[in-house]
């Protein structure tokens, strides 16, 4: 068994909670995206001082239209991109989710249980000992062994995908 697989699942479980944050943030920001409305930029695109009184009465020049529509060419360009980005941080996120929680599944009854109380509701091991009435060296024991087969199971997959390539 890989060291390096080993550490992988490790971090994995411990980060569970950190990436369901991550994921509620990002579809947020996806369901709420950051952008500049019409009349903010007509008004970073006016003729004003600081004070905000007009600088001049006159006519604006084609130079100042053409400024403000390739300026709305670029932010709409900017908060696709950003979209995009999101779309994409949302959705690897959300794999390495999806794919933990389907390996345990694949664990055993008791295994599922010490490492959904150890890593996903944050239980020490003695609390997870007194809540499944086991001792405390059958949680230490049985949680070894989920991650071994854990492991396993990642170990298995990432051999698929590099025999393919």
């Amino acid at each position: 068994m890989s060291t390096d697989m080993r550490k992988h699942v490790l971090n994995l479980l411990e980060t569970y909670h950190e990436r369901e944050r991550k994921i509620a943030l990002l579809r947020y920001e996806l369901e709420h995206p950051a952008h500049i409305s019409p009349e903010e930029m007509l008004g970073a695109m006016s003729l004003r001082r600081g004070d905000g009184i007009s600088s001049s009465g006159g006519r604006i020049s084609d130079k100042t239209l053409y400024i403000a529509l390739n300026y709305q060419e670029k932010v709409e360009q900017a908060n696709l991109d950003v979209a995009h980005e999101i779309a994409g941080q949302l959705v690897e996120l959300e794999q390495q989710q999806k794919r933990l929680n389907y390996y345990i599944t694949l664990l055993d009854e008791r295994q599922v249980d010490v490492i959904r109380l150890i890593f996903f509701e944050r239980y020490a091991q003695n609390e997870v000992a007194k809540k499944l009435s086991i001792v405390s060296r059958t949680v230490r024991r049985t949680k070894e062994e989920a991650i071994d087969k854990l492991v396993e199971m990642y170990s298995f997959a990432e051999n698929l995908t590099e025999s393919h390539n």
